[in-house]
């Protein structure tokens, strides 16, 4: 399997989610939280964009990376590498349900990091 198969695009739906955070974060926070108290709503919308920052980091590492290096043992690191972000990113929201941060999981998360892991996975073994 040609590692950009699995790189472009785990790379573009995270910059693709990235943008979505930074773009409108309150109306983001609204359809995951519901509404927000009126004190709230910059700092919720703030760690928003932030967090949107940390995703697009990732995707645009990907993106320029996995354009930039031979393909061979260098992508297939990046690959791992990035299915190692995406745990992180799972793992961390689970453990916010585990804690009770949560009270309900959001169903996009939960499906879209196992399959980028499972994508990223796929291509550096296959």
């Amino acid at each position: 399997m040609n590692d950009m198969f699995a790189i472009v695009p785990a790379s573009a739906l995270i910059l693709l989610v990235a943008l979505r955070k930074i773009a409108i974060p309150i109306k983001f926070n609204e359809e995951i939280f519901g509404e927000i108290h009126p004190d709230e709503v910059h700092n919720s919308a703030t760690m928003r964009m932030l967090m949107g920052a940390g995703f697009g980091s990732v995707g645009l590492m990907g993106l320029i990376l996995g354009f930039s290096l031979e393909a061979g043992p260098q992508t297939e690191a990046l690959l791992y590498a990035m299915a190692a972000a995406f745990a992180l990113i799972l793992g961390t929201l689970l453990f916010a349900k585990q804690r009770g941060y949560l009270h309900e999981m959001p169903t996009a998360p939960m499906v879209i990091f196992p399959g980028l892991i499972a994508l990223c996975l796929a291509g550096a073994l296959i």
